[in-house]
């Protein structure tokens, strides 16, 4: 059982209303971090946008309330939603708002203490005051071209507990529910979710352009504070003053201009990136997409792997990863960058070398030579790129024995773009993976089956049955989204060998140092870490970081870790902290944390604990010689030994 905690409002940014004009609840994602976010909010925003909430949910569970349900709180802004078969346009004056502590950047994790609070909350209101099922809504879908919130939310999944045996609503076809959580788990994937009638799907889909690798959204001007807006929005402007929604698929990019008000009008023309002339506006769509995945760099048109990308964008597809570093054996390195389709990587200084992921594994096989790689090397340069891409994608290590990846690989389906979950369709658990070009799916023994173990050879699931008749690769009893029938739930893949790789611990390391430049070399060995933290976000400080110098690593709040600068190289993070800058300048290794380190989340201090652990052992750095730079209290960075 939870409790509400009423805390009411600083200021009255909120209209007087009754009980009965309550009839939808919207779903938010503050992008911030609690206390900011809870502050600016529970104040009433800022002058020129004043906002208010009735419930905000932190991510331990805490739940407070800020105004009282009969209230009328802005949170909806210009909405618009069928509501008890009529189209009401501004949805405050019919609902109640939920605020989730989230980054909103579909990235940042709903622990399972804020997923359970939420849904505990929901369930009372959707009981109190009857609401059906169609009236439970995210922010983006009830303004579908101006936000995101709450962006990576798992919603398939948080509506069906929600409505566990609260409504006799007739249930949808099985295979119509599977198809809604394929589509949900692709757009979680892309840091999004898929608004109904959505038309970038509608236009992707009809043009064969597979999944959503990416929905953009404007980057801020400056660090944020804690104290963030109460969501993101969407809309991106471009130089020369016109705004667009932009969204990536694995095949090409969809935008749209819209107007002032940031709404994507009916009729309004899609375009694709791949048939826009040479202009400045296809250069900022470029830039965008690029710097999506990769803030360090962005895009670079006078790079090698970047022309070749020009070149090639019909079998590349869009870019999702960094462009980083990945070290084959001692002195050989490569720069590496993943695209939807296929990744491409290049000898560390002979950039002009460019071999593509297909290729060595073609090389590997024996089916074509690439000049300098021998056939072993090709296929160890290749397994080498696959895992790495497994890892920054999926948590997982590549085994390329592994039901799932055998047919993605077989198939072609691109790279995977998420790690696989576990839903119960039904009463039938079933593994769903995205990848870039579909969505799979296949039938589990029972829900909490690790998907690192093969499957029973005695369970029933392991054998053929009629089911699938019909279906494209019924012989693996693996379902794709594009080939779902909407009658029936695939049965188990028959198979002796897990559904996927093991699960890699710890955070890959992305290492952007290559691109640092060279700088000042140390003149005294390394007897120091300094633990900085910075405000973040991440977008905003990666791009300049590695190029003034500052740090050595940072760490973000998902806990993922970035190589800056290499150690030999002198980081200039201690100026101005009080301490004599030239000593720690010579002798320390420097990491920046995202925020505070009393806030900061469990993965962030996991991965900044492990990377302390591999320093102080690598460099033999005394634990009275880790200092944490920071205005308050700090949470002691141990080590255990």
């Amino acid at each position: 059982m939870y409790q509400i905690e009423w805390v009411g409002m600083t200021r009255n940014n909120f209209q007087p209303g009754s009980p009965d004009r309550i009839r939808m609840i919207v779903l938010h994602a503050t992008a911030g971090s609690y206390p900011g976010d809870f502050k600016w909010l529970r104040q009433g925003g800022a002058p020129g946008r004043e906002v208010s909430v009735h419930y905000y949910i932190t991510k331990r569970g805490q739940i407070f309330q800020l105004v009282a349900d009969h209230d009328i709180a802005w949170h909806a802004g210009v909405s618009r939603w069928e509501v008890d078969g009529r189209t009401v346009y501004g949805c405050n004056e019919v609902s109640l708002g939920i605020e989730l502590e989230n980054r909103n950047d579909g990235r940042d994790p709903y622990p399972p203490e804020q997923y359970a609070a939420a849904l505990w909350l929901v369930r009372e209101l959707v009981q109190k005051y009857h609401i059906p099922p169609n009236q439970v809504v995210r922010h983006l879908d009830i303004a579908p071209g101006r936000k995101t919130d709450p962006a990576g939310f798992p919603w398939q999944p948080f509506l069906d507990e929600v409505f566990a045996d609260l409504t006799a609503a007739p249930s949808l076809p099985v295979g119509d529910r599977l198809r809604q959580y394929m589509l949900d788990i692709a757009y979680r994937a892309a840091g999004s979710g898929l608004p109904s009638e959505w038309p970038f799907w509608s236009h992707a889909h009809a043009a064969k352009l597979g999944m959503p690798v990416a929905s953009l959204v404007a980057r801020p001007l400056a660090p944020r504070p804690a104290a963030a807006p109460n969501d993101r929005e969407r809309a991106l402007s471009l130089p020369d003053g016109t705004r667009y929604l932009v969204e990536v698929y694995a095949r090409d990019a969809l935008c749209a201009e819209v107007g002032p008000d940031d709404t994507l009008r009916a009729g309004t023309p899609i375009e694709r990136l791949s048939t826009i002339p040479a202009s400045p506006q296809r250069m900022a769509l470029l830039e965008a997409i690029f710097r999506a995945v990769d803030p360090v760099n962005g895009f670079q048109p006078g790079w090698a792997f970047h022309q070749y990308f020009l070149r090639h964008l019909d079998t590349l597809g869009m870019p999702i990863s960094y462009n980083h570093r990945l070290a084959l054996t001692a002195g050989l390195s490569f720069a590496c960058q993943h695209f939807a389709l296929d990744s491409l990587c290049s000898p560390v200084g002979q950039w002009q070398v460019i071999y593509r992921l297909s290729e060595l594994r073609q090389a590997a096989a024996g089916q074509m030579i690439l000049a300098g790689l021998s056939r072993e090397r090709a296929d160890q340069l290749a397994h080498l790129l696959l895992d790495d891409l497994f890892a920054l994608r999926t948590g997982r290590r590549y085994h390329p024995k592994a039901a799932l990846i055998q047919y993605a690989l077989t198939e072609e389906l691109g790279a995977p773009l998420a790690p696989a979950e576990t839903a119960v369709i039904d009463g039938v658990p079933v593994a769903l993976m995205p990848f870039a070009l579909d969505v799979v799916a296949c039938r589990l023994p029972t829900p909490d089956w690790p998907l690192e173990r093969p499957l029973p050879p005695s369970s029933p699931f392991g054998r053929l049955t009629a089911l699938l008749s019909g279906l494209r690769s019924t012989a693996t009893g693996i379902v794709r989204l594009s080939c779902l029938n909407s009658h029936h739930l695939p049965p188990s893949p028959m198979s002796t060998v897990p559904l996927l790789g093991p699960a890699r611990h710890g955070q890959p390391l992305i290492d952007v140092s290559l691109f640092a430049g060279d700088g000042e070399v140390r003149r005294q060995p390394i007897d120091t870490i300094l633990i900085v933290p910075v405000p973040g976000p991440t977008s905003f400080l990666l791009p300049n970081a590695h190029i003034d110098a500052r740090w050595h690593y940072y760490i973000d709040h998902t806990g993922m870790v970035y190589r800056l600068r290499h150690e030999r190289f002198v980081a200039r993070a201690a100026r101005g902290v009080g301490r004599p800058a030239e000593h720690l300048d010579q002798r320390a290794l420097v990491i920046a944390v995202e925020g505070l380190l009393q806030h900061s989340s469990p993965r962030l201090r996991s991965a900044l604990q492990a990377l302390v652990h591999l320093l102080r052992r690598h460099f033999r750095i005394r634990v009275d010689r880790v200092q944490v730079l920071e205005p308050a209290a700090s949470v002691p960075v141990t080590d255990r030994e």
